[in-house]
């Protein structure tokens, strides 16, 4: 029933960014992203370095549940720029397919390090409009790994899912009873 409950669940999803993507003007597709990614971003305000490596279970780097803090910094910091190289080729009409989803190659650092170069990803995807074509080909497309083909205005629908997931992560931690203080 899960399985089926989880496919149900892209196929929505799925469905959700190729509509958004085919009707929705390029303003409010990157508004979404850029609300999504600023909610994320102010989530890692104040966070303490303790706070950054703290997870409540032994850390797996295949499994984004046990990430720390940190780790989702990392994993924002590894995947922007892939998301953004993506959505700029795709509407150019070209195809670049990028790390699997999960992926960590930021290497580990500090907490101001770590939120200063979410700062300087994040400035990157949210200005990739300014790599956007007059005509935008709405027809090329890239293998997102659990929700299939999308084409360029589908990818910042699907990262401002993504933020938000993360996000929500994020906010989980910090409830959490052991969270240090």
């Amino acid at each position: 029933m899960a399985d089926r409950d989880f496919e149900q669940f892209k196929q929505s999803k799925r469905a959700e960014f190729l509509d958004g993507a085919a009707t929705l003007p390029w303003d409010e597709i990157w508004l979404r992203m850029a609300n999504a990614r600023f909610a994320l971003i102010d989530a890692l305000q104040d966070v303490t370095q303790e706070q950054a490596d703290w997870t409540p279970a032994k850390m797996d780097a295949g499994d984004e549940s046990t990430w720390s803090i940190g780790e989702v910094m990392r994993h924002v910091i590894t995947a922007s720029p892939n998301i953004a190289e993506i959505i700029a080729a795709t509407a150019n009409g070209t195809t670049v397919i990028k790390g699997p989803p999960g992926q960590i190659t930021a290497p580990a650092s500090d907490i101001d390090d770590l939120r200063l170069q979410v700062t300087s990803v994040s400035e990157r995807l949210l200005s990739v409009g300014n790599a956007l074509p007059e005509h935008i080909d709405h027809e090329t497309t890239v293998p997102h790994a659990f929700f299939g083909d999308l084409p360029s205005m589908a990818w910042p629908l699907f990262q401002a899912f993504h933020d938000g997931d993360h996000t929500r992560q994020i906010e989980a931690l910090k409830e959490h009873p052991d969270y240090p203080d």
